[in-house]
């Protein structure tokens, strides 16, 4: 019988990081909970888990930054990404109604990516917790039949809740993109057409746009650019960037000539750039 491979998730069984890892992996794996994503980190560290699924930002809050400190402190190697769309439901104890709903926990960022259709109901009182699928287990395992989670649609089939409201989020353009990590860094991924990776520039005017013409220079696509201050340094930052190439050759070139003026050139992972068809944007 084959040993499933342990995968370590922020959150728990129903959550948008199980989600993730079961489509990213096509369900051969084990989904390992962790409450935060520095409990992740560790687990991943200590060989707890063989990988980790980590969201690294979203469309609506924007860019997770306690999460590349992570990747920075442990040098973990992105083995690829994934994006998905993030569809919030109310969910309830089978035979709930919404009039008899007095509270709705959730995680914050839920909640607050549902405002627009929690404010139809005044009188119910928002209660922020850890994890969206904790909320909707918690529903199920006390029986309440006062308060609904907003989760996902697999956390209602999980535990059996019913749905009062489906896809109740603001934005329908709301999606997260996640990475895959492990402990090493090994390019072994076929046909990688991503990478990401860290700079660090001299505090001299005008290094950052000479970064920014070489890659244009090599004609490609630098898809993020995130500064981060160097610890203990003033006036000195590294950069994360996401660079998109057609080969590994473009890559390598684009590097030879970034390393020509960089003080510190670090690969975080060169990997298979996550489809964005089921965002409607392929």
């Amino acid at each position: 019988m084959e040993v499933k491979k342990k995968i370590a998730i922020q959150g728990y069984p129903g959550s948008f990081h199980d989600e993730v890892c079961h489509q990213y992996f096509c369900g051969t794996t084990e989904s390992v909970p962790a409450d935060s994503f520095d409990i992740l980190a560790k687990m991943l560290a200590d060989k707890e888990v063989d990988a980790a699924v980590m969201a690294i930002e979203n469309s609506i809050a924007g860019t997770i930054l306690q999460n590349y400190r992570i990747l920075r402190e442990y040098g973990f190697w992105i083995a690829g990404e994934s994006y998905l769309r993030i569809k919030h439901n109310l969910l309830a104890y089978p035979g709930t109604k919404i009039e008899d709903i007095r509270e709705v926990h959730s995680h914050p960022m839920a909640l607050n990516q549902c405002l627009k259709y929690l404010r139809k109901y005044p009188e119910i009182k928002l209660v922020e917790t850890e994890d969206t699928a904790l909320s909707a287990l918690k529903v199920m395992e006390n029986k309440s039949t006062d308060i609904a989670s907003i989760s996902s649609m697999k956390a209602a089939n999980l535990y059996g809740l019913d749905v009062l409201g489906s896809e109740i989020e603001t934005s329908k353009s709301n999606y997260t993109r996640f990475f895959i990590l492990k402990r090493d860094g090994k390019r072994d991924v076929p046909n990688a057409d991503k990478a990401s990776i860290y700079i660090r520039i001299p505090d001299v005017k005008g290094q950052l746009l000479k970064v920014l013409q070489v890659i244009h220079d090599h004609d490609l696509n630098m898809s993020k650019l995130q500064s981060f201050p160097v610890i203990g340094k003033i006036r000195e930052y590294f950069f994360h960037l996401d660079i998109e190439f057609d080969t590994i050759d473009q890559y390598e070139n684009l590097k030879a000539d970034l390393l020509e003026f960089t003080q510190e050139y670090t690969e975080l992972g060169v990997y298979k750039r996550g489809s964005l068809e089921s965002l409607g944007e392929e």
